[in-house]
């Protein structure tokens, strides 16, 4: 700096103050200081100032890399936060689908209810038949169970399964209700059902009757009739051919009438089936579908079995089959109540006693009902039936005759013994083709023992006609049952169908019929439960035929026995016979003698 300038910085003279400024030697030290700076600047090598350089470069770039490494930072962070977004979009569509295939499913299989059993036995099956069948039914039918749901349900595995199978038939068919009634809390119930002895865990069917043009029938009160199937708790299953065959061996009872006379209700019977190991499957569908038959048949069919003649009790199963199958089956006494006008079908099971000449009035004026005819009548005989004049005379009108003596066939093709009671088995396979339209197998074998020979006096007369419809083959004999031997050779008639006609104006023809057979065995529980015969089948076609009935397109057949009652027929005993008594001693005869010479000689 020049002199004149550091003269500006000196004091101010007296007079001006207490003011200060630099002073010479500051400066002076200021600008050394500056010049030291300037000469370290100078003397510092070339590679510290690269690297000083280098150093400063790289602090510029690691703070652009931290600002591009914060920038890809936060472009990544974006993305994670989309794919995030997009992946609870995807979770929250996949729950909406699988909650909107889980309602359509739920709907869908409620209106058709898919099922699997995995069940022994199959206790939780419907046959393909009764889906059909429980699809096809066109009038409003209410299955009332009396007890609440969870307790009928908990009685054991079988009613669990009567509880599915009918809601099951609900969801098949909208105009099937079920409904749950407790007795308890509802004891007025009963009074409504007084005809039917309703207890607790009862079932019924019910609903109102039509008339063929599907008018509603009033009773004589104005109201509604009603159409009513009780359906029993033992109907709900099947018990074992053991039990079945013990039941009616020993005690002479069906198996649901022994556990009835042992437990002393049906509840309690029912209760303990399950676990006393006597119960086969499960029988709730065919029981179900057989009371829908029977309350939703526009022309029901009524079938009356008359007693009060001692007549056989071995017909239960039969009862059962008709029930089964839509038929309206009761009883009457015959010496102290008249027919039912409802009555299409009587039964005589071969009474023991002769009919008095009113009791004969009464089946006369039944089968000819006012002229009008289209009743029908069936009448068994039995080898033990005393005399009985008054029912050969009325059978006689009809052409029809039941000799005296027994069947024997002897073809040994058609001839065999009951391996359980001794007794000698006709089968016969002569049949007449009326009365078939029911039967789905291509041979039929009827089975019977100890039938009586029956005649016709006349194949057709005046408005009468008879016609075999189960005969013996050209072999068979008449024996004497008191003398053992044969009275009369050639093919016998094992049961007939005698029918009356009357001409209509509109050039129609009615027909009341009797179907007679000489043997009420060809009706025992004993032929119609067995599967090797086919007397079930038939005898179930001959009444549908004889009665008018149309088939539903499904036949129910209650319990069936597979097991066999006889084990060989006459021919393959002989042929037994001649095999182990004289083929295989003699056999065994020449070979020990050929080895006893083989080895003498050697």
């Amino acid at each position: 700096m020049s002199n004149k300038n550091n003269e500006n910085l000196e004091p101010q003279k007296e007079g001006a103050g207490e003011e200060y400024v630099t002073s010479t030697d500051s400066a002076k030290l200021l600008s050394d200081v500056l010049a030291d700076e300037k000469k370290e600047a100078e003397d510092t090598p070339a590679a510290e100032q690269e690297a000083a350089d280098k150093a400063e470069a790289e602090d510029t770039e690691e703070e652009s890399g931290k600002s591009a490494k914060g920038k890809k930072k936060s472009k990544h962070e974006m993305k994670k936060l989309k794919h995030g977004m997009l992946s609870g979009v995807y979770i929250v569509v996949f729950i909406a689908v699988i909650v909107l295939v889980n309602v359509i499913c739920g709907i869908l299989f409620d209106k058709y209810p898919i099922t699997f059993d995995l069940t022994k036995n199959s206790i939780y099956s419907i046959s393909k038949e009764s889906e059909e069948y429980v699809k096809s039914v066109d009038t409003e039918v209410t299955f009332k169970v009396f007890a609440t749901e969870d307790s009928f349900s908990a009685i054991n595995d079988y009613s669990k399964q009567a509880d599915e199978v009918l809601q099951n038939y609900r969801k098949y068919n909208n105009k099937i209700s079920v409904e749950y009634i407790d007795l308890d809390s509802n004891p007025d119930v009963v009074s409504d059902y007084s005809d039917q002895n309703l207890a607790a865990y009862d079932i019924i069917a019910e609903s109102t009757s039509k008339d063929k043009n599907g008018n509603i029938i009033k009773d004589d009160n104005g109201d509604p009739l009603k159409r009513i199937r009780k359906i029993s708790l033992l109907e709900l299953v099947n018990f074992t051919d053991d039990f079945e065959t013990q039941a009616q061996q020993t005690y002479g009872l069906s198996a649901s009438d022994y556990l009835l006379q042992y437990f002393g209700t049906e509840a309690t019977a029912f209760a303990n089936v399950g676990s006393a190991g006597v119960v086969e499957s499960s029988n709730a569908d065919q029981a179900f579908v057989s009371a829908l038959m029977a309350v939703t048949d526009p022309d029901p069919v009524t079938v009356t079995f008359l007693t009060g003649r001692n007549e056989s009790d071995d017909l239960s199963y039969f009862q059962t089959l008709l029930e089964a199958n839509g038929y309206t089956v009761n009883s009457v006494d015959i010496r102290t109540e008249d027919i039912p006008e409802d009555t299409d079908l009587c039964v005589l099971a071969a009474p023991q006693t002769d009919y008095l000449d009113t009791e004969i009035q009464k089946i006369s004026d039944f089968l000819d009902n006012d002229g009008k005819l289209k009743k029908n009548m069936i009448y068994m005989a039995s080898a033990q039936q005393a005399s009985t004049p008054n029912l050969d005379e009325f059978l006689a009108e009809y052409y029809i005759e039941i000799g005296d003596g027994i069947i024997f066939d002897n073809d040994q093709q058609h001839t065999y013994q009951n391996s359980m009671t001794g007794e000698i088995l006709s089968m016969a396979d002569d049949i007449n083709d009326g009365f078939t339209q029911d039967i789905s197998s291509d041979t039929i074998q009827i089975a019977s023992s100890y039938s009586r020979p029956i005649k016709i006096l006349a194949e057709e007369k005046g408005k009468h006609s008879a016609t075999a419809y189960v005969s013996s083959t050209d072999s068979a004999s008449v024996m004497d049952t008191s003398t053992g031997k044969a009275t009369e050779n050639g093919k016998q008639i094992y049961a007939a169908l005698a029918s009356k006609a009357v001409f209509n104006d509109d050039g129609t023809t009615d027909y009341s019929n009797i179907f007679v057979c000489g043997s009420y065995t060809m009706f025992s529980d004993t032929y119609l439960m067995y599967e090797q015969f086919q007397n079930r089948e038939y005898l179930l076609s001959v009444v549908n035929g004889m009665t008018g009935k149309t088939t539903s397109g499904i036949t129910i057949e209650p319990k069936v026995i597979t097991g066999n009652i006889f084990d060989v027929d006459a021919a393959a005993v002989k042929r037994l016979k001649i095999i182990f008594i004289g083929v295989i001693p003699v056999a065994t005869l020449v070979i020990g003698l050929t080895i006893w010479l083989r080895r003498k000689n050697r």
